[in-house]
């Protein structure tokens, strides 16, 4: 048995309710990582660009460590919702203790731990359904904390193994972490010599924990306080409680509990402690016994793989709400953006769509006005997921209106505009580039914050990156006026959405306007346009899912 002498000052705990300050939802513009475990790191702003986690140089959240890949993970913003993304980093990424498959997205909340190579990384602010602790600095005192041998646990007689067998049966049948917390320290005060038992996650300060569940002899919170030692040490793997032979200086608060006794067990998860069993008896109350030393280590065991298959039911079932959103959002994205579009009056024109690894939204249609005159529009709705497909389907519908009613370009897009400032809330908003075709080869266009498409010519492909325009859905006062281009025989003008400049390499390097303009010289009709295209970003993606949806279309008049 190995012997740790701690010195203990008092600073008297105190309750605090975690609701009563200020925090950072996971709806807000950035998310919040905080260090749990591992080498020191500073707290990490997200934004809605979203982030790379990885050792490269070149990678936003820089990890250096030799366990980690340099591209390991991704965490990016979808819709309403943040997204963690493994990239197949050999050692894995963990959410709250389940590991996600390769190019798998799964969706984040408020208090989840992400675990990358030695670090375990908080998300947002604890859930306002816990309470967070001060633990009791205990080392002025001398204090003897002890730590306690694995071999202990192997003398538990056979009434206290039917015991622990009942108690795992109620732990494993908790359906959520509250339930898992109260179970488990229910079983701990019923097969143990200890009155007063609590389930803790040590805080990132290692001041603080947050208390999940806690059970005691009056039914309440009040008067539980906590050896800020006997945490520190469960927090690093150790069994360990307070010798009996020694008074600990507790400060005037605690001393008049008069705790004689005191235990605290790491509960681990995948050989990462998850959380801490807390435990202590006080004055007359009854005396702890020596195999209640080797009950609570299997306890805490039993907790751990409990805590792990709870884990991995949540991620099923986040995934699982997930893929049924993303399969109602692609359905009614492939319904609006049709493999084969049917010819349009005087126009040459074909389109391709490639799904991303979410569904975003991509718009795309044609539209006859007259004999000489064919409406054409590509655009690309901010976010992911269901509302992006929603606000894809009714602009989409609004703007071939919209077109019909005005007698101008600019009208229509104006009227289009104010309908989407109405009607979406203001992180909801889409790139848009709508042009009329006329017969004799002008091509009258509003660019509005989407830029990335191309003119092609006999002797050059030029690629416009710079709208001239805001995207529609910031301003209804925003004011849209349009541009002109002329398209002579042979010339077509060939508009993509963002998947295709920004889809990146296995290197995180972009495809990038040059390789645009390489790909286009070589092409000589619309058809092969898209294909060369598309089959030139499959290739510099290497095997990966594209990054976002892919939509391209290119246009021409007749020969």
């Amino acid at each position: 048995m190995r012997e740790v002498i701690l010195r203990q000052v008092s600073i008297g705990g105190r309750l605090r309710g975690v609701g009563s300050g200020p925090q950072t939802g996971l709806g807000a513009t950035l998310l919040r990582l905080s260090s749990m475990q591992g080498p020191p790191l500073s707290p990490i702003s997200v934004s809605r660009a979203g982030a790379v986690m990885g050792r490269g140089s070149g990678c936003d959240i820089r990890l250096p460590d030799p366990t980690i890949s340099r591209r390991h993970a991704t965490i990016s913003r979808q819709g309403d919702e943040w997204m963690l993304t493994d990239l197949g980093g050999a050692n894995g990424t963990w959410l709250n203790d389940a590991k996600l498959d390769k190019d798998v997205s799964a969706p984040l909340i408020e208090g989840d731990r992400i675990r990358i190579g030695p670090w375990i990384l908080s998300v947002g602010a604890w859930a306002t359904t816990t309470m967070a602790l001060a633990t009791d600095d205990d080392g002025a005192s001398e204090v003897r904390v002890k730590t306690i041998s694995p071999a202990a646990g192997e003398r538990m007689a056979m009434h206290r193994l039917r015991l622990l067998v009942d108690c795992a049966g109620r732990i494993n049948r908790a359906m959520d972490d509250k339930a898992l917390a109260e179970s488990l320290v229910e079983a701990a005060v019923d097969g143990t010599g200890y009155t007063r038992a609590a389930l803790l996650r040590p805080g990132m300060d290692g001041l603080d924990v947050e208390v999940l569940g806690w059970a005691a002899p009056d039914g309440t919170a009040e008067g539980i306080q906590f050896s800020r030692s006997l945490v520190r040490a469960a927090a690093e793997g150790h069994m360990v409680s307070l010798d009996g032979d020694v008074t600990p200086d507790y400060g005037q608060s605690i001393a008049d509990l008069n705790i004689h006794s005191a235990m605290c067990c790491p509960v681990e998860v995948d050989e990462a402690v998850a959380a801490c069993l807390y435990l202590d008896a006080r004055g007359a109350e009854a005396s702890v016994a020596l195999d209640d030393t080797g009950f609570c280590e299997a306890l805490s065991r039993v907790a751990g793989l409990a805590i792990a298959n709870l884990r991995r039911r949540e991620l099923q079932k986040r995934q699982t709400r997930m893929t049924e959103e993303l399969g109602a959002a692609r359905e009614a994205q492939q319904f609006m953006i049709p493999e084969d579009v049917p010819r349009t009056g005087h126009l040459n024109h074909a389109v391709v769509f490639e799904p991303g690894r979410s569904a975003s939204g991509d718009l795309f249609d044609v539209m006859a006005m007259d004999s000489d005159r064919v409406a054409l529009f590509l655009g690309d709705v901010s976010g992911k997921g269901v509302g992006a497909a929603i606000l894809m389907a009714a602009a989409q519908a609004y703007l071939r209106g919209a077109i019909d009613r005005h007698d101008s370009l600019q009208e229509a897009v104006e009227d289009l505009n104010r309908y989407v400032v109405d009607r979406t809330p203001a992180h909801r908003f889409l790139t848009l580039w709508v042009g009329i075709f006329h017969k004799d080869g002008d091509v009258e266009f509003v660019d509005a914050g989407h830029g990335y498409w191309a003119h092609i010519t006999s002797d050059k492909v030029v690629v416009d990156e710079a709208a001239e325009c805001p995207p529609v859905g910031f301003d209804a006062e925003i004011n849209y006026p349009s541009e002109h281009v002329h398209l002579g025989p042979g010339e077509r003008i060939v508009l993509m959405t963002d998947g295709v400049p920004e889809q990146p390499d296995l290197a995180g390097n972009q495809f990038g306007t040059m390789r645009i303009e390489e790909t286009l010289r070589g092409s000589a009709s619309t058809e092969s346009d898209v294909k060369m295209l598309l089959a030139a970003v499959r290739a510099h993606a290497g095997g990966q899912s594209p990054a976002d949806d892919t939509t391209i279309a290119s246009v021409g008049p007749d020969a």
